[in-house]
């Protein structure tokens, strides 16, 4: 595991409610993320885990509830406010931009820090080029930095987009189905990619496959229909009978 012994809390959420009209797509849910974590969010399709996601990144509102970051109300702050303040988002599809170098792509990530002034620059800072380097050789793609992002394969587009939203070195990471689309030698390596990368920036996933989550999670929350049905370590939650029979029943809801 990345950490053996989290540290303090950086977010909490209370009473978390999403209301889609009558639908309850996430309901009255209390979360607790504390600095170091690995934290992974399953359940079933349609759980609510991808929603819950969305909400603490900003891309939704919740219609009830409270999320504190660092100790402040996010209340209704925006995505790009979010990641201002420390938590960043990285999506299940990946948003490399083409004929830009993995480098280009990076150095772009890591001068958002300085507001658009920094984007406008024709060149640049030094040290922001030797940032988005030091973050290339983090995610495995140091020796890549001049190839072209869409010349990469998917497993490294999305070791590229890891890159990227460390690029304004955010305190909370937040991930929607890392493993979507990869083989399973890149999800080996994107294993190992989070682990190292949860020592310098806490981890919140999404995640639809077990295993993955129970080789580098450090902790799980499991949703259904919306609802939180158990949290603790990987072993504690994939053992429990309620979360057993969640996953039973989508299993053989997908044969």
């Amino acid at each position: 595991m990345a950490v053996t012994e989290p540290g303090p809390v950086l977010l909490t959420a209370r009473g978390i409610t999403v209301a889609f009209g009558r639908f309850l797509a996430v309901a009255a849910v209390d979360f607790e993320v504390r600095e170091g974590e690995l934290h992974a969010l399953v359940g079933p399709n349609g759980a609510g885990k991808s929603t819950f996601l969305n909400v603490l990144g900003g891309q939704i509102l919740q219609t009830a509830g409270e999320i504190e970051f660092l100790g402040r109300p996010l209340g209704r702050t925006t995505p790009h406010r979010r990641a201002r303040i420390g938590i960043g988002r990285s999506f299940q599809l990946t948003s490399v931009i083409a004929g830009f170098s993995c480098l280009e792509n990076v150095v772009l990530a890591v001068e958002a820090r300085h507001g658009m002034l920094g984007m406008l620059r024709a060149r640049p800072r030094g040290e922001d080029a030797q940032r988005a380097r030091e973050l290339l050789d983090l995610v495995g793609l140091g020796s890549r930095a001049e190839v072209p992002a869409d010349e990469l394969g998917h497993g490294q587009q999305k070791q590229l987009e890891v890159a990227m939203a460390l690029g304004r070195g955010p305190r909370i990471l937040l991930l929607d189905e890392p493993t979507s689309g990869l083989t399973e030698h890149e999800r080996q390596s994107l294993g190992g990619l989070l682990q190292r990368v949860a020592g310098r920036s806490t981890i919140v996933m999404a995640e639809h496959d077990v295993e993955f989550v129970r080789r580098v999670a450090t902790r799980v929350t499991a949703f259904n229909l919306g609802r939180k049905i158990a949290e603790g370590s990987p072993d504690q939650v994939f053992e429990d009978p309620t979360v057993k029979e969640v996953f039973l029943r989508g299993a053989a809801a997908v044969a």
